[in-house]
């Protein structure tokens, strides 16, 4: 079996604006992937980026032999060492499309691939219900209304800002008004008030604040049981990630903005997270990801896969988290198809599945998901070919 050729799409589907892999096989069979770059800037770059690596690395070659694709991407490419979002997102997409490839042909699952389930069914947590909300009130009827669905996990960000172009806007140049420690408490002890003990309140912070704001932050909301606290600090500052882990009783959650086992590791050794957050369509891709999931049991840590991509990313993220034994709870959208501008990229998304809080494996060949004729119709940005073929200009280093 040979890869003959590839299409990758450009959707916007509500509030992301998903980049996809397909790659064709001579075998009549096909596999799909999604490039981790959903929002912020970055996704003409991402779709280029996967479109030069099918061509260099990928057409022609076998699609079973998916480690060694990988390293070759990986080795050659030369901005993929050391971790790029644009780079590794590109090499994310292809390698899930291999996998999808390789499942199907041997009829199972992605899953079973990666030594079968450990869990059956996924424990998600609810994040976007508080897009609406405006007031401390507006929070709390969101909060009471989304528990009310049956999700006993909720995640909001508490600094954040509604923008109609990124939906929400963290701090910038890392400042904040001087009473924000107690504006946070207040908007999350009403919550707290709101739907009791027995759920689960995650923030995301968004890397936005100096150490001594989020610090006094965090002490200030230490009594309203919160479950894990996301990029409290900007993640290209891993020193201080440490010292503000020892001066909280959160836990610390990181690693969506962390490439690869290379780029998890450090913050695993420093034991300054509890949580780890690889992303599966940025961080390299399914097989690195359950590296990384491996890494993190060496370190007695969780892990709570990142998923902000399209319904196809739910798909690919649910394929880990089936068969990992230290899987913690995965991120959901319920409300995804009510954004504006939304448009469906897989048919059946499991967000519309949950019940009780709980997502169910996909169950057919390879990803078991399948992209809606819509979605192709409306959205292909390149179709790459052998004959498409660029020889590459310069050498790298």
């Amino acid at each position: 079996m040979l890869i003959t050729a590839a299409n990758i799409f450009v959707a916007q589907t509500g509030h992301r604006r998903a980049v996809i892999v397909e790659i064709e096989t001579d075998a009549g069979i096909s596999g799909i992937g999604e490039v981790g770059i959903a929002y912020g800037t970055g996704t003409q770059a991402a779709a280029a980026m996967a479109e030069e690596m099918l061509t260099r690395f990928v057409i022609g070659k076998n699609p079973t032999q998916i480690e060694l694709i990988w390293n070759t991407i990986y080795d050659v490419s030369f901005w993929t060492k050391g971790g790029g979002a644009i780079a590794m997102a590109g090499l994310s997409g292809i390698e899930h499309a291999l996998w999808d490839i390789k499942g199907k042909a041997l009829g199972v699952p992605v899953y079973e691939l990666f030594g079968g389930v450990v869990n059956e069914r996924l424990p998600v947590y609810a994040n976007g219900w508080w897009t609406d909300c405006k007031t401390d009130d507006d929070y709390a009827d969101a909060a009471d209304a989304t528990v009310a669905r049956g999700y006993r996990g909720l995640k909001f960000y508490p600094l954040g800002e509604h923008d109609p172009e990124t939906v929400i806007r963290h701090p910038t140049r890392r400042r904040a008004a001087d009473d924000i420690d107690a504006r946070v408490y207040e908007r999350i002890a009403k919550i707290r008030d709101r739907i009791g003990d027995r759920i689960d309140i995650l923030l995301d912070f968004g890397g936005g604040l100096t150490s001594d704001q989020i610090v006094r932050i965090l002490r200030r909301i230490e009594p309203l049981n919160i479950t894990f606290v996301e990029e409290p600090v900007d993640p290209g500052l891993p020193r201080a990630l440490e010292i503000i882990s020892r001066k909280t009783s959160i836990p610390l959650a990181a690693g969506e903005r962390h490439y690869a086992r290379y780029g998890i590791h450090p913050i695993l050794e420093s034991g300054a997270v509890s949580i780890v957050q690889p992303d599966i369509c940025n961080t390299g891709g399914l097989l690195e990801a359950r590296k990384i999931a491996a890494l993190a049991e060496i370190y007695n840590a969780r892990v709570a896969p990142h998923n902000y991509g399209s319904a196809l990313a739910t798909v690919i993220s649910a394929q880990l988290g089936a068969c990992i034994p230290n899987f913690m709870v995965l991120e959901c959208f319920p409300d995804f198809d009510k954004e504006p501008g939304f448009e469906s990229v897989i048919d059946d998304p499991l967000e519309l599945q949950v019940r009780d809080g709980l997502m169910p494996l996909p169950t057919g060949p390879g990803l078991g998901a399948t992209l809606s004729k819509a979605m192709r119709a409306s959205s292909l940005w390149a179709r790459v070919e052998p004959e498409t073929r660029r020889e590459s200009v310069g050498s790298s280093g």
